[in-house]
């Protein structure tokens, strides 16, 4: 914008010492100067080219950094998902391992229960066996009395 606005200002410099009837001394200054506005405004635009391929390559680092911060944001993400399964597959391993002890201790806890119930029946029928023996001996001890 500013290279236009200098290039119509040299120009129409140029087109009114023209139209004024200068000499030729004035019209090589100002053909002078016209040359060394549009000098100058080239130079200007060549400027704002350089820096218009600076930011251009700006732009493109960082949009390279943002996307290697992004596979390695994604990176970390797959880490942690693999992280966590693993755990999970350890806790439920632990908690399966944890049930099999549990179901075993409720066995031989069962086993035992089942074995003091029979001692108990055992010794019950023992007691009443020795209780029906000893009241059929006194039953024959009276009726040998009579």
């Amino acid at each position: 914008m500013r290279t236009k606005a200098i290039i119509g200002v040299v120009a129409t410099s140029a087109l009114l010492l023209t139209l004024g009837g200068c000499s030729k001394e004035d019209m090589d200054k100002a053909k002078s100067t016209a040359e060394e506005a549009a000098e100058s405004a080239s130079e200007m635009a060549e400027g704002a080219m350089d820096k218009a391929g600076d930011m251009a390559e700006g732009a493109v680092d960082a949009t390279g950094d943002a996307m290697e911060s992004m596979g390695d944001a994604a990176e970390d993400a797959m880490e942690s998902v693999g992280d966590a399964a693993d755990g999970a597959m350890e806790s439920a391993g632990e908690m399966a391992e944890a049930a099999t002890d549990k179901a075993g201790e409720m066995m031989n806890d069962g086993k035992d229960a089942a074995k003091g119930m029979m001692d108990d029946a055992e010794t019950e029928a023992k007691d009443m066996m020795d209780d029906a023996e000893a009241g059929a001996a006194d039953a024959m001890k009276k009726m040998g009395e009579s």
